[in-house]
């Protein structure tokens, strides 16, 4: 019942906690390991924002998003 758009709607929600929290650090942060299509919605959400970089980093199935704050 619509268990992929609330799944959706939370790793967004996330990635934004994330990149305000890298934004108030200044230092990268790696979320939790995520599926390919959940880490896509990652890069793809954040792409808007032009001073933050994302990147997979890992292995599967312990792949991750780092975000960083672009210098």
């Amino acid at each position: 019942n619509d268990y992929r758009k609330s799944r959706a709607n939370y790793v967004v929600d996330l990635a934004k906690t994330a990149v305000a929290r890298v934004r108030g650090t200044k230092r990268a942060e790696a979320l939790l390991p995520m599926s390919s299509y959940e880490r896509r919605l990652v890069h793809m959400e954040l792409a808007a924002h032009p001073d933050i970089i994302t990147e997979s980093i890992g292995e599967e199935p312990q792949r991750r998003v780092v975000i960083k704050l672009l210098i």
